[in-house]
């Protein structure tokens, strides 16, 4: 069961994927189960491994795209992973997060698409505070189709 959250402030929508809360607040959740602590550095001794996903979304015009590079404002530590996703197949590409506090990732020049989505996931749990997403694309010259 998945649940997911709304934050009424900043209008940011959460999905926890495997609980099946039937309430929850900032601080805990509550299930059949009983009633659970939010927060720490684990679930149950496992790393918290977290996936941010952007909309599905027109690039420009009708003409294909390619991402040539995507950039990512962010503080971490470690391996993290960059995912693309066209309308019917995804990429995942793994990169170092740099300590400056910008990060980069070269897709595959094998993607050609209209609408894409762009990931982030911390590799093993690093704890991260992801800023922002930018995508450098490059459009086709005649295709479409």
């Amino acid at each position: 069961m998945n649940t997911i959250t709304f934050n009424t402030l900043t209008g940011a929508v959460t999905e926890y994927t495997g609980f099946g809360f039937q309430s929850i607040t900032p601080t805990h959740a509550g299930s059949a189960a009983g009633l659970f602590t939010l927060g720490g550095d684990t679930d149950a001794g496992q790393p918290i491994v977290a996936q941010v996903t952007t909309g599905k979304q027109l690039w420009g015009g009708s003409l294909k795209k390619t991402a040539l590079m995507v950039y990512f404002s962010l503080k971490g530590e470690g391996t993290s992973t960059l995912t693309v996703t066209g309308e019917e197949d995804s990429y995942s590409y793994q990169f170092p997060v740099r300590a400056t506090g910008e990060s980069r990732c070269k897709p595959g020049q094998g993607i050609r698409e209209n609408y894409l989505a762009f990931g982030y996931s911390n590799t093993d749990g690093a704890p991260f505070q992801l800023d922002r997403i930018e995508v450098l694309v490059a459009e086709s010259k005649t295709r479409r189709v």
